[in-house]
């Protein structure tokens, strides 16, 4: 299968799943998927077995590992689910913005969504935190680093797009580190400087 093919298959893959968890937000079924994801962060996924029933049930057949690693597809999407169930935790509002939604240009990777973060008494201290992540040399340290962004993600009211994130996350996994790495800085330092424009314009 081709590369463009394969990151297409992630997102609606990720999508789909999405849209079962979370078809029904206040529902004690729901709330219950949710809390099997967010209690698998940092651990031993195979002993995750709470998550099994959630992801391997959705994933296509082609999709899934044979061996006892994880393959790059299951660990971008279970990756983007976890974080996901993070940010959602708490919230009455979907956290997830669809292609399918209006949030589509807002929300279209994730450098924008955290160029939300970078307030003016405080952007310093995001751009050390985002440019950390941004390096991270491997798949778990980037983990460690979203996961940490994230959980400040969550005191807003920002969106992410957690298929899109899927997709960037396999891509990570499969040599297009530069990549992603360009595409989440442009949208992450672009979106704040129109923001300051736009502020600068008012004033006037």
């Amino acid at each position: 299968m081709a590369t463009q093919s394969i990151t297409q298959d992630i997102y609606l893959v990720t999508e789909n799943i999405l849209n079962r968890i979370v078809g029904e937000l206040s529902s004690s079924n729901t709330k219950a998927n949710l809390a099997n994801l967010r209690q698998s962060i940092n651990r031993d996924v195979h002993r995750a077995i709470g998550v099994f029933p959630i992801v391997f049930a959705n994933i296509p057949e082609e999709y899934l590992g044979e061996s006892c690693e994880l393959t790059y597809g299951e660990r971008a999407i279970i990756l983007a689910l976890q974080l996901f169930a993070l940010h959602q935790q708490g919230k009455e509002q979907l956290v997830h913005a669809s292609r399918r939604s209006d949030d589509e240009k807002q929300w279209s990777n994730l450098g924008l969504s955290l160029s939300s973060l970078r307030v003016k008494d405080e952007s310093e201290a995001i751009d050390r935190r985002f440019n950390a992540m941004i390096t991270a040399a491997n798949f778990e340290e980037l983990a460690n680093h979203l996961r940490h962004l994230i959980k400040l993600l969550a005191r807003t009211d920002t969106k992410v797009d957690y298929a899109q994130l899927a997709q960037d996350l396999f891509l990570f996994q499969i040599g297009y580190q530069n990549n992603i790495r360009l595409k989440w800085s442009r949208d992450y330092y672009r979106h704040f400087n129109q923001k300051k424009g736009e502020e600068g314009s008012d004033e006037r």
